[in-house]
């Protein structure tokens, strides 16, 4: 069986999770191509203007897939933790805007309900799969969850992100003085594609800059930043991002913050 896995959003951060996890089911795994202006024209028409840039894309890449012919194509559901930590509604009910634009039924789309922060990804319910037991899926989860763990520990170890980690790379100037260093936050699906962020990672550190990133922090230190704020924040993914911003802050080797984002975000 063919699944195919639109390579951003959710996958920005976890592909390297979600291949293995389908691989350990025994799938062959089919990754959309790279995102181009063809496909937010494409992912544009199927929804009101007003939506916002990445999920064009994603749309896009779901067109992508379904050009290739995949048996199914991942669409997880991801829901808040308790009552504490929240996504984009729209990333919640991504499985409905699929099907509602895309003409694409429950049969084709293989949607587990996840909740997932910035150290692990909790299946909260799978969806049936023919063949599939609840014990294949659980030893499927555990797998790639502990392939996750070591990914983020390498990238802490070696300074990486996470594209870099998956791809066995290495920084150039990670071994000597950068001109400046400096802290770089924005979500994975605006940092780590290149047609979103024009190659911003690339163009910095060609320009002899040195980068960090929320993956080459402690979860430790981002938590202690945050217990610090007065209210504290509800978005998921937005609490990393502050915590590790406020930990760039107080870094005497950071040298400045860039703060990317797309249109129509928020």
């Amino acid at each position: 069986m063919k699944i195919g896995i639109p390579n951003t959003l959710f996958a920005s951060y976890h592909l390297s999770y979600w291949q293995q996890f389908l691989n350990v089911l025994g799938m062959e795994v089919v990754i959309s191509g790279d995102s181009c202006k063809e496909m937010i024209n494409t992912g544009g028409k199927l929804i009101p203007h007003e939506f916002c840039l990445p999920l064009k894309i994603f749309l896009g890449h779901i067109v992508n897939l379904m050009e290739q012919k995949v048996d199914l194509i991942l669409v997880p559901r991801m829901l808040c933790k308790g009552n504490r930590d929240f996504f984009c509604p729209k990333l919640t009910g991504l499985p409905e805007i699929v099907k509602h634009t895309t003409g694409l039924g429950d049969s084709a789309l293989f949607s587990p309900e996840v909740t997932c922060n910035g150290l692990s990804v909790k299946v909260l319910k799978y969806p049936k799969l023919k063949l599939k037991t609840s014990h294949e899926f659980h030893r499927a989860e555990q797998q790639a969850n502990h392939h996750w763990e070591q990914t983020l520990l390498q990238c802490r170890q070696e300074h990486l992100t996470v594209p870099e980690a998956e791809a066995g790379c290495r920084r150039e100037f990670s071994t000597k003085k950068s001109n400046i260093q400096l802290g770089l936050l924005g979500y994975a699906y605006t940092l780590y594609d290149p047609f979103i962020s024009k190659g911003i990672i690339g163009k910095l550190s060609n320009l002899g800059a040195g980068l960090s990133t929320w993956e080459m922090i402690d979860s430790d230190l981002i938590e202690n930043k945050l217990r610090r704020l007065n209210r504290p924040l509800f978005w998921n993914f937005g609490r990393i991002l502050l915590g590790a911003g406020l930990n760039f802050l107080e870094d005497p080797g950071i040298d400045g913050i860039i703060y990317a984002t797309t249109f129509g975000c928020g």
